[in-house]
């Protein structure tokens, strides 16, 4: 058992530092916005993942088949980014600095709007980190492959494979919640111009990704 956690979290720490799309838009958001907003952005990337793993798990030679069947997904999943990296590079914001709010102080409506509002925020990043994430069907083929080391080179039996990729996700949002905090101390340093320069940056990226998902055999 210790040896497959430990080969869980080896592998978590390797997907860790994969450069994706998902890497550059939680820095940008956490330097940006701050750390919370990042942190729904990754656990909707995290639910997203689960799902994903699961269907690789039961799925993954029809998911396979379909994705070599179905080429236009890829060069939708590529619209998709470029259209997101287009618009990071437009979009100019200036640093905003967050305001803790004591929810047992509230005693007028309009306070308590704002936490209804802020909850639906946060709720709109877990779902823009479940559609960042799913958008990109390379994620689905790499726990597809996964799943096949897992099983096939690693010998891991069927039972004990929860425990190995409760390992590997929960090693994976750590490592991120890591990232996302060091980046985010960058907030009050930088000017609204440089805050727009990296996302300009970030733009480039997604747009990149977005080709490379175009012209790249996924299946």
């Amino acid at each position: 058992m210790v040896t497959i956690l430990l080969n869980g979290v080896f592998f978590g720490v390797l997907l860790s530092f994969l450069i994706g799309p998902v890497f550059f838009v939680l820095l940008e958001t956490s330097i940006k916005k701050g750390v919370k907003p990042a942190i729904f952005i990754d656990i909707g990337v995290l639910l997203s993942d689960i799902l994903y793993l699961i269907a690789a798990y039961f799925f993954a030679q029809k998911i396979l088949e379909s994705l070599n069947e179905n080429s236009y997904i890829k060069y939708i999943a590529s619209a998709v980014f470029i259209f997101m990296g287009v618009l990071s590079i437009l979009k100019k914001q200036s640093p905003q600095k967050g305001r803790n709010i004591d929810v047992e102080a509230l005693d007028t409506p309009s306070e308590m709007d704002t936490i209804i509002f802020r909850k639906r925020t946060y709720l709109t990043y877990v779902l823009k980190g479940i559609g960042l994430n799913a958008i990109n069907p390379g994620v689905l083929v790499y726990w597809i492959a996964a799943c096949t080391t897992a099983t096939e080179e690693l010998h891991i039996p069927e039972h004990l494979l929860v425990y190995y990729f409760v390992a590997t996700l929960g090693t994976m949002f750590g490592i991120d919640v890591l990232k996302i905090y060091y980046a985010s101390k960058l907030k009050n340093k930088l000017t609204a111009k440089a805050l727009h320069r990296i996302s300009v940056v970030v733009g480039c990226v997604l747009i990149g990704f977005g080709i490379v998902i175009a012209f790249k055999d996924i299946s």
